[in-house]
């Protein structure tokens, strides 16, 4: 019985090592470039900071204060809504709201809440003025400040993304950009090891046919 050359049988090892690793990559490259164009495509940066899909407001959820409605990491698509909406809506709906900055020149924290309560403010020109208070699913009492019309974001109705916001996250880093630059590098370089470990095996099989011929003769 012919035994394969301990040589030969390390090269068709390597190779195959290096043509798992290239499939691996390769399907990596193209997860990751598909992410990055559909996000690049879909997702928009507006003026205001504010980040949409398809027209739709979307948040990453930093707290799990909505828990189980959604999870600290998803990703949530909210409705657009209205001035003249936000001040209709009633108890149980779930909001995107701004927050006033407790310190003038800070940055204005954004929140998403279910409608507590509708507190109705005076009258003003013939309308009902209205205020709402909001809470966390997942807090054991409701947010302290009411939250007026004018500084709802949003209307949740479901649709949400699960850890679509870390992904979102891990897409805007620097580092993924490198990894994104490294990986076909890397790619290239395994396949063309693989390459000279293929044409040295058939350096030395074509070698070692020429010594039998050479022995035969």
């Amino acid at each position: 019985m012919a035994v394969q050359p301990t040589a030969a049988r390390t090269r068709s090892s390597l190779g195959r090592a290096a043509l798992v690793v290239q499939w691996v990559l390769a399907t990596i490259v193209i997860v990751l470039v598909v992410l990055a164009v559909f996000l690049a495509v879909f997702i928009r940066h507006g003026a205001n900071g504010q980040t949409t899909f398809f027209g739709h407001p979307v948040y990453s959820v930093a707290s799990g204060s909505m828990t189980p409605t959604f999870d600290t990491g998803d990703l949530i698509v909210d409705t657009p809504i209205s001035a003249a909406a936000a001040a209709h809506l009633h108890k149980g709906q779930i909001i995107t709201f701004s927050t006033t900055p407790a310190v003038a020149g800070s940055p204005s924290l954004v929140i998403t809440h279910r409608l507590y309560a509708v507190v109705k403010g005076p009258v003003a020109n013939g309308v009902q003025t209205v205020e709402y208070r909001t809470k966390g699913d997942a807090n054991n009492a409701p947010d302290l400040a009411l939250v007026s019309p004018s500084a709802i974001l949003g209307l949740y109705q479901g649709q949400r993304i699960p850890f679509g916001g870390y992904v979102l996250s891990t897409l805007h880093q620097p580092m993924t950009f490198v990894i994104l630059i490294l990986i076909p590098v890397v790619y290239l370089i395994f396949e063309e090891v693989r390459k000279r470990w293929i044409a040295l095996g058939e350096v030395d099989a074509a070698r070692k046919r020429a010594r039998l011929e050479q022995r035969r003769d």
